[in-house]
């Protein structure tokens, strides 16, 4: 037995939804009568999905026909965004009938602008149905309530899922293809602001054939954009120190660690702009231009994370070096103004112990007289 069930947003991608019920779908296009499609906002903030409100010329959608196990999936999936399901009558080409709708909850979210579903189709839904994996995923281990908590990290996931797609060069390593990684299962073993995959897997030889099955984990968090900013002009840089617990666990003595100016990539940003956003939320600094620099896995062996860096040519005065950092993330962070002499003695020192801070230090060595030697270089330009 099939229920009808009608789309008004972000389920009216085919994509989306048979990632959703875990299968290709068939849809009919519909219409429902006095509705409006408009953005769900918390705030000031459009969110990545729309509300459906009453009033309004019509809220164009599409029919489904599901069966019990799609609705179960459909119901995991819309409950973490707090919906109620109501049935409400909808026109088709052959007709009117009466079909499923997800409606928001009260005092959850706020209508905005009117919803425009292909700019969301542009700008989102290839993150979104990404995310969506991962969200259904934790159907039958976490609540909707909880899912919808770790959704924003999700995504962030997602963006740096689709981003590790793009191609990087393979001049003498091995050209992957599809078959060359078997993964035999595949367990998400913990979702959070980080999540913990376990695979068993199997890869292909350098000899031929394939391995045997190997348990390995992995530690998943989004990439990140690190820029390292510096006055071409009067030859120095901006550092920032703050209280890092990945040292602290390790057992160092001293977890207050100098860095570059770093931060997640948000869905939906590209690393140039978490870049600029950081600086401005870090140390209240203005970049003028982005030099890019190395991209890398810092720790490939168990971690996804994937960073992209940049020298940032900015104008850094004395009076650079105040307090930084969001209150409301936990920041506590103080700037430091070096010279670029001092940078490098702190690289020879150790004191500068990250690899983001030590390999921006040797590129901008590497490139840092052309940088003053430009017509453009006073303070970035």
């Amino acid at each position: 037995m099939r229920t009808s069930c009608f789309f008004y947003g972000t389920l009216r991608h085919l994509s989306l939804l048979a990632r959703v019920v875990g299968h290709d779908v068939h849809v009919r296009p519909a219409r429902l009568a006095g509705h409006e499609v408009r953005e769900a906002m918390i705030g000031d903030a459009p969110q990545a999905f729309p509300l459906l409100v009453a009033g309004g010329a019509g809220a164009e959608g599409v029919l489904f026909d599901a069966t019990p196990e799609d609705l179960a999936r459909l119901d995991y999936y819309e409950a973490g965004f707090a919906f109620d399901i109501k049935g409400l009558k909808v026109d088709t080409d052959t007709g009117s009938a009466v079909a499923r709708v997800y409606l928001p909850q009260p005092g959850h979210w706020q209508p905005g602008a009117p919803w425009d579903f292909a700019a969301w189709a542009r700008d989102w839904s290839a993150i979104v149905t990404e995310a969506a994996g991962e969200f259904i995923a934790g159907m039958g281990r976490l609540s909707p309530e909880a899912a919808l908590r770790r959704y924003p990290m999700m995504l962030v996931r997602a963006a740096s899922r689709l981003r590790a797609q793009e191609g990087k060069p393979a001049r003498i390593r091995r050209q992957a293809a599809p078959e060359d990684v078997q993964v035999h299962q595949r367990v998400p073993a913990f979702s959070g602001y980080f999540a913990l995959e376990e695979y068993r897997l199997s890869h292909r030889l350098f000899a031929g054939g394939q391995s045997p099955v190997l348990h390995r984990e992995a530690f998943v968090s989004g990439d990140a954009a690190v820029v390292l900013p510096y006055d071409p002009v009067r030859d120095r840089v901006l550092l920032i120190e703050q209280f890092r617990v990945g040292p602290f666990a390790r057992g160092d003595l001293n977890p207050w660690l100098i860095e570059p100016i770093a931060g997640r990539i948000d869905a939906g940003e590209t690393p140039q702009e978490a870049a600029l956003r950081e600086a401005m939320e870090e140390a209240g600094l203005a970049i003028g231009q982005m030099i890019a620099a190395p991209n890398f896995y810092p720790s490939p062996g168990a971690k996804s994370e994937y960073l992209y860096t940049f020298i940032g040519l900015a104008d850094i005065p004395d009076v650079a070096a105040q307090p930084g950092g969001l209150a409301d993330e936990g920041e506590d962070i103080r700037a430091h103004v070096l010279s670029f002499e001092a940078l490098m003695a702190l690289v020879d020192s150790g004191e500068a112990d990250n690899a983001p801070l030590v390999i921006l230090a040797l590129w901008l060595a590497r490139i840092r007289n052309d940088l003053r030697a430009r017509p453009d270089a006073p303070h970035g330009g």
